[in-house]
């Protein structure tokens, strides 16, 4: 044992790199934390305490460190063996003694390897350390942990990719009093983000700075110049946490440290009562990485994952390439004046798309006033958690593409742009929609199998690079205005802060395609109770051709299946997932939607929907009646009563262009299975199938025999890569190239019993969970049952119809769930973190749509009503 005050750097051999820099700056007069030193003498008497010892390690030298697996399992077996050996008495009782001053302190223990902090190799990382540890048989435990971790996986490769013989490295620890800080970080003397020899990064987060060093929350993140210490540059994370005056104070302490050790270096730092301290100081090592295109993106799916959750077959991420350039592209370059062209705005994690947050930082560049409101729509139409807009938000300067931008060229499109706002009034909008439906249907009516094969190929190659063909999303983005005056009179005028009170007003609106597929199977369901043959008939375990014949027989059953034909002929092209041309739709899946109907043939008697949508409407006339009797002054009533209006057809308008869209992509899909049909019948294609995993540019090529590449093969890769991609779960945010060893969602707390997300259909309901994980399965939602799910889009709709709350992991206030779930008057919390991991089926709940809280209840549930209380 040795006080960390009588280390000098001869004394490394025996307390490792970390202790040695901590005992020269305490020498030099920096503000180091004081503590001692547990030698490497202590680790070898602990593993030479057993004579087994010898042989467990032999077997890492057996670990091949170019094969993880057998690396891996070699090294969590010597540790699982060394873990069971109790610390040397001697060796505790003398970490006792040196605590024995200080009993009531907090400690920090860290590793401090004789490989460690050196300049060749810093092994930043690779060796554990351990924060806020009390009383001595903790400090014992956390020392034998550090010792231990010299044997794992991730240290073991290091040192082998170092050349480091595998017992060439012993193990020191350093136990140093623990800062309670307000603010701690890292420093760099030398710029690592761009070798910048004239600057100093720091980077700082509020409390002890682990998360910073780990990289769990983006820091404040300050450049300084070395020269005249001033601060070049101040990012602020979460929040500002360092001024520019302390900042300049650290990067002072900083450039000390570099004279003493005579080299560039990387310091741990804390704060605490204005006073700054030292933790930690290592040689920066190697040259500073250069940063690819790759590693400065950062990706989004917080609204892609809801509209489009799957991995996408190569032939939708054309389609959907086009859409990003097209459509979206368009938009956005005539609204800001930039080139969409110069960067991606979409991209695939693991086969998924995702949004580009580099290029979308980009467009708003030039409006910092936008940014914030432009990315808080974001999280009303995706959800996500906060910290990933503030990341979005924070993406430095030189990390984000030229999109062409010139003030003067924008100014100049002012007249325009003011034209096209003022022309893209709700009238006119939903005459262009009545045209847009036009063109949908005739081409849905189009006889596809009379086509060549020449004519096919061309109109799916067509269909993929301009699916949405004549949409004008201005007729979105224009009336979009309307809703800050609705806020404000709800807010302002009625005094109503809550954002509860004005979903109200926007519940059972009629119209909207998705909510209405839900009704329709309910009256299905309705149509069949109503004769007991045909009730018999649906309600069998016949599959869907059997059920038809008998109803063939039935003369209510001839009834039933007229009104099943229209209802595939109305809502059949929907699925789970149904803006990916590879799934399946309803109208191919019949025995899944029989099973729907089913499930709510057994709950007729239970409850009404038609009735409850009937008094929906009623009890939102009735609130809009009360608003505007609540306004005295007229001017205010007046605007109120048009801005509700607008927002209202907004709401619709937005679902039928969605439900058009889709009709679109159903037919698209009903074209490539008919060509892919024939082209496996020619045996140019070994399935039908085969033809989702060409590139739109593949299309023709393959169909007209001319491909001058061996299709088989490309398409096979595909294949395999596409299903190698199922198997992978990437976040929802993901800053450079995904790894597919990183943890892909947060980790669950399993006992968790009060759960936040965002508020998005009001009221209160207490009932039983039910928890689906996708929409495609034969599991039903049970009157009275709260619906647990990932997300939801419009496959989720019948689901919504006989549950009494919803929870659901993704999404926003605008979000597919949210919409229908207002229109369908069911209690809604959005964005709930884990909800399906930590909630399970049949666990009673408290879903608070008012407050966005869902509770999980204990031992009293027998007892609560299911009542939905506004």
């Amino acid at each position: 044992m040795m006080s960390l005050g009588a280390v000098r750097l001869e004394d490394l051999p025996s307390v490792g790199g970390k202790a040695a820099h901590l005992g020269v700056m305490i020498a030099a007069g920096f503000p180091v934390p004081p503590g001692f030193v547990v030698t490497t003498d202590a680790c070898q008497r602990f593993l030479q305490s057993d004579p087994r010892i010898g042989d467990w390690l032999k077997s890492l030298e057996r670990g091949d460190p170019g094969d993880p697996a057998t690396l891996r399992a070699a090294a969590d077996e010597a540790r699982e063996k060394l873990g069971a050996l109790p610390v040397p008495v001697e060796v505790a009782d003398a970490i006792a003694a040196a605590l024995a001053p200080e009993p009531n302190h907090a400690w920090a223990v860290r590793s401090s390897a004789t490989v460690e902090d050196l300049p060749e190799a810093s092994f930043a990382g690779q060796h554990d350390s351990f924060l806020n540890v009390r009383e001595g048989d903790a400090v014992v435990a956390a020392v034998k942990r550090c010792w231990l971790s010299l044997f794992s996986e991730r240290a073991i490769s290091y040192r082998s990719r170092k050349g480091i013989a595998p017992d060439g490295a012993q193990m020191a620890v350093v136990v140093q009093q623990l800062i309670p800080a307000e603010a701690a970080g890292v420093m760099f003397t030398k710029n690592p983000a761009d070798g910048d020899a004239d600057t100093i990064l720091i980077e700082a987060a509020l409390g002890l700075g682990e998360a910073v060093v780990q990289g769990k929350v983006t820091p404040d993140r300050i450049v300084v110049s070395r020269s005249g210490l001033r601060v070049a540059r101040h990012d602020p994370g979460l929040k500002p946490v360092l001024d520019d005056e302390t900042a300049s104070r650290l990067a002072e302490l900083g450039l000390k440290v570099e004279r003493l050790f005579g080299a560039p270096q990387d310091i741990e730092w804390a704060q605490c009562d204005d006073k700054l301290f030292l933790l930690q100081s290592r040689p920066i090592t190697g040259k500073a990485p250069v940063k690819t295109w790759e590693d400065r993106q950062m990706w989004s799916n917080f609204n892609t994952g809801e509209v489009i959750p799957d991995v996408m077959a190569p032939i939708s991420w054309s389609l959907w390439q086009s859409v990003g350039e097209g459509v979206i592209g368009r938009t956005i370059s005539r609204q800001l004046g930039i080139d969409t062209q110069r960067a991606p705005l979409l991209g695939l994690v693991a086969g998924r798309l995702y949004f580009n947050a580099n290029t979308a930082m980009a467009a708003l560049k030039p409006f910092p006033s936008l940014r914030t409101g432009v990315t808080t729509l974001f999280q009303a139409i995706g959800g996500g958690p906060t910290e990933a807009y503030r990341r979005a938000l924070a993406i430095p300067p030189e990390d984000l593409p030229d999109l062409g931008f010139r003030w003067p060229k924008f100014i100049l499109s002012w007249p325009r742009i003011f034209f096209d706002l003022i022309t893209h009034l709700p009238r006119r909008g939903e005459a262009w929609l009545a045209r847009f439906t036009t063109q949908t249907n005739e081409l849905v009516r189009r006889d596809i199998e009379a086509m060549p094969t020449p004519e096919l190929a061309h109109l799916c190659v067509r269909l993929v690079r301009e699916p949405f063909e004549g949409v004008d999303l201005f007729y979105l983005a224009a009336p979009a205005a309307v809703l800050p005056v609705l806020q404000k009179a709800v807010r302002d005028w009625l005094g109503e802060p809550q954002p509860a009170f004005g979903y109200r007003l926007f519940s059972a609106l009629g119209d909207m395609p998705t909510a209405e597929a839900g009704l329709a199977l309910w009256r299905l369901a309705a149509l069949a109770h109503a004769d007991r043959d045909t009730e018999a008939a649906v309600g069998s375990e016949n599959e869907w051709p059997q059920v038809r014949a008998r109803l063939q027989l039935i003369e209510s059953g001839r009834k039933f299946l007229a009104a099943w034909d229209a209802f595939m002929t109305e809502h059949g092209h929907h699925c789970r997932g149904e803006l990916e041309l590879f799934n399946a739709r309803w109208s191919e899946t019949p025995d899944y939607v029989l099973g729907v109907v089913r499930g709510y043939l057994r709950s007729i008697g239970q409850s009404d929907p038609l009735e409850h949508q009937r008094q929906l409407a009623s009890e939102r006339e009735r609130l809009t009646e009360q608003c505007r009797q609540r306004l005295k002054n007229p001017i205010q009533r007046r605007i109120f009563s048009w801005s509700l209006r607008r927002a209202q057809k907004l709401a619709v308008f937005r679902e039928k262009l969605k439900n058009e869209g889709v009709r679109r992509i159903a037919f698209a899909r009903r074209l490539f299975l008919t060509l892919g049909q024939r082209l496996h019948e020619q045996r140019i294609l070994s399935r039908g199938d085969d033809i989702f995993f060409l590139e739109v540019s593949e299309l023709e090529p393959v169909a007209t025999g001319s491909a001058s590449f061996n299709w088989r093969e490309r398409i096979e890769t595909r294949r395999q890569e596409y299903e190698q991609n199922l198997t992978l779960s990437p976040p929802p945010l993901v800053i450079g190239r995904f790894d597919p060893r990183a943890p892909a969602r947060p980790t669950a707390n399993a006992d968790a019993r009060l759960l936040e997300g965002i508020a998005v259909s009001p009221g209160v309901v207490t009932g039983p969970a039910r928890v689906i994980l996708r929409a495609d399965n034969h599991e039903q939602v049970l009157p009275g049952e709260i619906l647990i799910a990932p997300f939801t889009d419009p496959a989720w709709s019948p689901y919504f119809l006989t549950a009494a709350g919803l929870v659901v992991e993704q999404g926003g206030i605008l979000s597919h769930g949210s919409i229908v779930a207002r229109e369908y008057g069911l209690p809604a919390v959005t964005n709930v973190a884990c909800a399906t991991k930590i909630i399970q089926t049949g666990q009673w709940l408290e879903v608070d749509g008012n407050r966005g809280v869902v509770k999980v209840l204990d031992g009293e549930l027998q007892t609560l009503r299911h009542d939905r209380t506004i």
